[in-house]
């Protein structure tokens, strides 16, 4: 039986409605731009918080996203991404009510703590949601939305720190995972975890209400079955046994190349400063006598970023992966270099360069974030749900998320600090030596995997060394 071509639309309103938990992140990440004034310079929160207290409450969340990643990943293969996602809710929203109604600054880094574990469990597994979800066709275009979502929920943040005050903005994040919780309820589990779970019936109803009642689901599950059987051998009692422990899997040559891969794009998609700029976004433009208010600056470079993760979502199944983060890479670095540079002429001239040149630090950081959202941002978690076979996507996702959240948590915490000791127009400019890098990194190591199914990507990077893979569009 010929298959018919699958339906698109409900896999679409699935990943809409699944990174709404990115959408979360977004507001996660979000909120300390505009509500750093009202806590530490006007006492908001009804009690004081210092510079360096305040540097711990931004950073806390990536710390909270790092300790929870290998968890996540350890039960990501028992519950599934669907239900996996359900459970990340409750911290998330334990998390806000704590910031909500803090009266110490303990209540509240514990809160940021919180979200934070919220926010690492969604990076991690949203993408192996839609990954395992969406058909290989539209497996880039929906995997976008990813980073699509964090950016709508960094700039509704943004907007609403105009209007409201630490409280109502603290609330109005708050219900996000809420009604996320609630819509997500209705999604069903990703047919590769039923087929795994051996729930054929649940995994062809499944198929069938993402795919449409007529795709020929018994080819989709030949597909992940066959992945599945390369995993498990038939003993003398008859019955089915893992072939290797998870140990043994990770030292398969195609596991260590996807390591290779994602740990080294989720290093430099942080050592690029994306997460400092955003986290201190309006203090930033406050310092660089920007043209116009601060707090308008950084909402339209929010808006720049989802104007960036829209482009990405129309070429990302075009042009591909590498072509991406080729671009990205090299344009974050000349904007970054060149507020760099702009921020050392400042230091030595402010009359000269603030009055001719108010509008760089605007043109460079809407810059940066734009082409970071064509690529570095979307792009890594588009990877992530599709590079790493079944058996050890769930822990080696989690290496992966932890090195993001860990390089976020280190470097929002010493960004503060190296403003103050070197400046920000030397900080900068390291920021843009590890752009140059990134884009070496993704010239030699990092494959093609546009328009592959789940299974060749793996038979690629176990077909191929790195070096070679990189250079191939296989």
């Amino acid at each position: 039986m010929q298959s018919e071509q699958p339906h698109y639309r409900k896999q679409y309103l699935a990943a809409v409605i699944a990174t709404l938990g990115a959408f979360s992140i977004g507001t996660i990440f979000g909120w300390s731009s505009p509500v750093e004034l009202g806590l530490v310079k006007n006492s908001e929160a009804g009690f004081d918080i210092r510079e360096s207290q305040f540097a711990w409450i931004v950073s806390l969340m990536g710390l909270g996203g790092a300790a929870i990643s290998l968890p996540i990943g350890l039960i990501v293969p028992t519950f599934g991404a669907r239900n996996t996602l359900l459970m990340s809710v409750l911290p998330t929203v334990l998390g806000w009510i704590c910031i909500i109604w803090a009266n110490n600054v303990v209540m509240m880094l514990v809160g940021r703590l919180l979200t934070g574990f919220g926010a690492g469990a969604f990076c991690m597994v949203v993408p192996i949601y839609i990954g395992e979800m969406a058909s290989k066709e539209i497996r880039g275009t929906v995997g976008s939305f990813f980073q699509q979502m964090i950016n709508l929920g960094l700039v509704s943040t943004y907007a609403l720190g105009l209007r409201l005050d630490v409280f109502w903005l603290s609330v109005a994040c708050g219900l996000v995972p809420v009604l996320y919780g609630v819509l997500f309820f209705f999604m069903p589990n990703t047919p590769t975890f039923l087929v795994h779970r051996k729930q054929e019936s649940e995994a062809i109803a499944a198929i069938h209400w993402l795919r449409g009642s007529h795709f020929d689901a018994s080819l989709e599950i030949n597909d992940i079955q066959s992945q599945r059987h390369q995993l498990m051998a038939v003993g003398d009692d008859g019955f089915s046994h893992n072939k290797m422990s998870v140990w043994k899997s990770f030292r398969q040559p195609a596991t260590v190349r996807a390591l290779v891969i994602m740990l080294g794009i989720m290093f430099f998609m942080q050592a690029s400063g994306v997460n400092a700029v955003l986290f201190y976004s309006t203090s930033i433009f406050q310092e660089a006598n920007v043209a116009g208010e601060p707090e308008l600056a950084t909402i339209i470079m929010g808006g720049m970023q989802v104007f960036g993760t829209l482009l990405s979502s129309l070429v990302v199944d075009r042009l591909g992966r590498r072509v991406l983060l080729l671009t990205s890479g090299s344009v974050m670095c000349v904007s970054v270099l060149t507020l760099g540079v702009y921020q050392l002429l400042l230091s030595d001239d402010s009359s000269q360069v603030a009055s001719r040149a108010g509008w760089l630090p605007i043109a460079a950081l809407c810059l940066y974030v734009t082409l970071f959202s064509v690529g570095f941002g979307p792009v890594p978690w588009l990877m992530l749900g599709e590079i790493f076979a079944s058996d050890v996507k769930g822990p080696a996702s989690a290496l992966a998320n932890m090195t993001s959240f860990a390089m976020s948590f280190v470097l929002s915490l010493l960004f503060p600090l190296a403003r103050q000791s070197i400046g920000n127009g030397a900080t900068f400019i390291i920021f843009s030596g590890f752009s140059a890098l990134s884009v070496v990194f993704v010239a030699f190591v990092v494959p093609e995997t546009k328009g592959k199914s789940l299974n060749e990507i793996q038979r690629m990077l176990a077909d191929s060394g790195i070096g070679i893979t990189c250079r191939g569009n296989k």
